[in-house]
C-alpha cells in the first residue's frame, strides 16, 4: 500500500503519460514497447545510485528497489552490455498486433505472389487460400479480425477494394504522421524539464536548485485566450532570443572547450498551455463501468 505522498506522485505521473501515450500511439508504438523502456529506465537509474562507501548496488538489491526479478535485470544488462543492443534494438520483438500484420502480408510466402509482391486478401474465404482473417489469426492472436481490419483502415495501412478485397499500403503501422519536431522537442524540453523536476526534489543536492515558474488563470474569458496566446509568443520569443544571444556569446568554440576543461550544458525553455489541468485528467479516466469499452463479437469479421 502506498502512502498518500506516493499516491499523488503517481497520480500526476499518470496525468503527464496522457499526452505522451497519445504521442506514442499516434507513431504506432505499443504498451509493451513503452514498458521496456520503462524497465530499462528504473534500472539504470537504481544501478546508477552509489551507497557512502561509493559502491553500486548488485543485482539483488536493483531487484528489491525495481520491483523487477534478477532474471529481468539480468536480461536488460546483457542486452545494455551487447554492441548491437539499443533501447530501440531492445523493443523491436514488442511490436504490436497491428504492426505484425503488416510485417507478415510484406513477407511471409502464403500471402506473396511470384514477384514476392503482397496480395490482395479477401476478408475471409472458404478452402485454404490466403486470406485476411487467417492472416490475422496468424499473427495477431485473438484479436477480432474486424478490429484489426478497422484499425489498419483508420492508420491509411489498407484499402477496401470494389470487390470487398483488401489491398495492403503501407509496410509499417505508423497510424498518423509524426512530426519530427515532437521528438526534438521533447528529448529538448521535455528531458530537461523533468529532470530539472527531481534535481530540484532531491533532498541530497549539492547544488542551487533550478529556476521553474509557470503563471496561470483558471478562468480566462475565451475571447481574451487567442489576445494572452499571441502576446505570451511575442513576450517568450523576445525572452528566448535574449537568452540565446548571451549564451552566444559566451560559449565557447571546441578549440577553447579544450583549454577551459570543465564545462556544462545550459539552457532555459519556455513553453504555452492551453487545456484541463493535471488534476482534472486525473479525476477524467475513462476506464469506469460507464465508459470502458467492451468487446462483443459474435462475428469476428464484423467492423460495425
Amino acid at each position: 500500500m502506498s502512502d498518500p505522498t506516493q499516491r499523488r506522485l503517481l497520480n500526476s505521473v499518470y496525468a503527464c503519460l496522457r499526452p505522451i501515450a497519445r504521442l506514442l500511439l499516434r507513431a504506432g508504438i505499443t504498451y509493451k514497447q513503452f514498458a521496456e523502456a520503462s524497465k530499462r529506465a528504473f534500472v539504470e537509474e537504481a544501478y546508477s545510485e552509489v551507497d557512502s562507501r561509493g559502491r553500486r548496488p548488485n543485482a539483488s538489491r536493483v531487484a528489491a528497489r525495481t520491483g523487477l526479478s534478477r532474471k529481468e535485470i539480468r536480461k536488460l544488462v546483457e542486452l545494455a552490455e551487447s554492441s548491437l543492443a539499443g533501447p530501440a534494438d531492445q523493443a523491436t520483438d514488442r511490436a504490436g498486433p497491428l504492426a505484425r500484420v503488416l510485417h507478415a502480408w510484406h513477407t511471409d510466402p502464403q500471402f506473396l505472389n511470384s514477384g514476392n509482391e503482397p496480395v490482395d486478401l479477401a476478408v475471409e474465404t472458404e478452402g485454404p487460400g490466403p486470406n485476411f482473417a487467417r492472416l490475422v489469426r496468424l499473427v495477431a492472436g485473438d484479436l477480432p479480425v474486424g478490429a484489426v481490419k478497422a484499425e489498419l483502415r483508420r492508420a491509411g495501412a489498407i484499402a477496401e477494394l470494389d470487390d470487398g478485397r483488401l489491398v495492403v499500403l503501407k509496410r509499417y503501422y505508423v497510424p498518423a504522421d509524426v512530426d519530427e519536431r515532437a521528438v526534438t522537442v521533447m528529448s529538448g524540453m521535455l528531458f530537461p524539464l523533468a529532470a530539472g523536476i527531481e534535481h530540484n526534489a532531491n533532498p541530497g543536492r549539492t547544488a542551487d536548485g533550478f529556476i521553474q515558474r509557470f503563471a496561470y488563470a483558471d478562468q480566462l474569458e475565451e475571447a481574451l485566450v487567442p489576445v494572452f496566446r499571441g502576446w505570451a509568443r511575442q513576450e517568450a520569443t523576445a525572452f528566448i532570443e535574449r537568452m540565446d544571444d548571451w549564451l552566444s556569446e559566451n560559449e565557447g568554440s571546441a578549440k577553447e572547450f579544450e583549454k577551459m576543461g570543465a564545462s556544462r550544458r545550459v539552457g532555459v525553455g519556455v513553453f504555452y498551455y492551453e487545456g484541463p489541468t493535471a488534476e482534472a485528467v486525473i479525476d477524467s479516466s475513462s476506464l469506469d463501468d460507464n465508459h470502458a469499452g467492451v468487446d462483443v463479437c459474435e462475428n469476428p469479421t464484423n467492423t460495425k
